[in-house]
């Protein structure tokens, strides 16, 4: 069986918001803090990403580096260990995340991911100039997988990720927003990622995961 394990980043394996991180010295960072919550907690996450982006059209590609190396050091400890329990179980392991190419490839790298997906900034003279984005919600990624993989997990922690949850086989909201996810989705809720790691190694998800290989559903 081929299963595919989905991740999101900011939140979910990291304990860091990059549009965050970037407002902190930006003149417009109450703005871009305002329209990042509103993304989070919305179905709006893809309009208010292009108007994030407007914002920080002009600012210099080492700015936005800067910013994407800093979240190296935010790493939830128990994020290795989770990329390595699924790879253990079988799992391709890729990240999803709304965040920007040159921010997620750091991640990736340090924690060993087969693959990411992420929206790709355009840069002239060194400084941005628009968006590629790669897709408008992460559900998207789900369909555009489905066919290669008999299994889907996904694992996120905000509403942008309601999608992708909803469509996949599996499906696990962490995190504060948890409870509120599980309620639209159906997504098995965990308050953070070291309680969804003790049920992967030896608890219920581990029996979930089980059931759905020998042909069950939920």
């Amino acid at each position: 069986m081929k299963k595919l394990a989905l991740l999101d980043l900011e939140g979910t394996l990291i304990d860091y918001e990059f549009w965050e991180a970037l407002a902190e010295n930006h003149e417009k960072g109450d703005e871009l803090k305002r329209l990042l919550e509103e993304g989070l907690t919305s179905d709006n996450w893809f309009e208010t990403f292009l108007k994030r982006v407007e914002m920080i059209i002009g600012t210099p590609k080492k700015v936005i580096e800067g910013v994407a190396e800093k979240a190296i050091k935010r790493l939830k400890p128990e994020a290795p260990t989770l990329i390595s329990e699924l790879k253990k179980q079988g799992f391709t392991t890729m990240i999803v995340s709304g965040g920007f190419e040159d921010f997620v490839k750091i991640l990736a790298e340090v924690l060993s991911v087969e693959d990411y997906v992420a929206q790709k900034l355009i840069y002239h003279n060194g400084v941005v100039v628009g968006v590629l984005p790669v897709f408008e919600e992460k559900g998207e990624i789900v369909d555009k997988l489905r066919p290669w993989f008999d299994l889907i997990l996904a694992i996120g922690d905000g509403f942008n990720d309601l999608n992708m949850l909803k469509k996949a086989d599996i499906s696990i909201a962490v995190g504060r927003r948890a409870n509120d996810l599980a309620k639209v989705s159906e997504a098995t809720a965990y308050n953070s990622l070291d309680e969804l790691l003790r049920d992967l190694i030896s608890g219920k998800l581990k029996e979930t995961l089980a059931c759905m290989e020998s042909g069950e559903r939920r």
